[in-house]
């Protein structure tokens, strides 16, 4: 299976989805809240990502929905480091206290 694909107007939208989607799964349903948050952040990002598909397709964007796409694009990389983060942290005891920490 190949990776999902970063790019420039997507950001990590699409690997974060698929990496929130496997936090859906069967592996993480024993942690405090993950599936029910996970599922929550998939269908935000989702929807987000609808509209930066949409914004790619426009020729032009005023300036309020290029920094609206900029500022998705950053936190989606942002998002995308604290879900890997707690992946790679999941055999500990921060894998009690749920998905989303403080320090995201």
């Amino acid at each position: 299976m190949s990776a999902p694909v970063v790019s420039a107007t997507m950001g990590a939208m699409n690997p974060l989805i698929g990496k929130l989607a496997a936090l859906m799964g069967d592996e993480y349903k024993k942690l405090t809240g993950v599936r029910r948050q996970a599922s929550f952040l998939k269908d935000e990002l989702s929807t987000m990502k609808a509209l930066l598909e949409k914004l790619e397709l426009m020729d032009e964007l005023d300036p309020l929905a290029k920094n609206w796409r900029d500022h998705v694009r950053e936190m989606s990389y942002d998002m995308e480091n604290c879900v890997d983060d707690f992946m790679r942290d999941i055999g500990g005891a921060d894998a009690k206290m749920g998905f989303i920490k403080e320090d995201c």
